[in-house]
């Protein structure tokens, strides 16, 4: 779910909101809502027992028995390091389309044509 919001939304949100700043933070903030989303669903398809993706479980086996629940924490940090890893290339998709918006409307560009008739 990030991984598809960072592809389809990070660039565009640099490219059309004017402050670099803002762009950064509604990126964040979707970004972050989605994170949550993601990983509630994730974490209750697991411990329902349903299979994501591929037929394979986010965290490993389904848990059986009571609270606390056993569980693998490396797959837990590998989760949160690939989210992380999503996170800071959307970061670099706004800053570069923020770029880019910036040099479109850079006055006095020199590949700029002017017509003097």
């Amino acid at each position: 779910m990030t991984l598809i919001f960072t592809i389809v939304a990070a660039f565009p949100i640099g490219l059309l909101i004017k402050s670099r700043q803002a762009a950064l933070l509604g990126f964040l903030i979707a970004g972050s809502f989605l994170f949550t989303l993601q990983s509630l669903n994730l974490l209750l398809t697991w411990m329902s027992g349903g299979s994501g993706l591929g037929g394979s479980s986010g965290f490993g086996d389904t848990p059986t028995g009571p609270f606390p629940v056993d569980f693998s924490q490396g797959e837990v940090m590998a989760y949160g390091i690939v989210n992380a890893i999503i996170f800071v290339a959307g970061i670099g998709l706004v800053l570069l389309g923020a770029r880019v918006r910036a040099r479109r409307t850079a006055t006095g560009r020199p590949d700029q044509v002017v017509d003097v008739h």
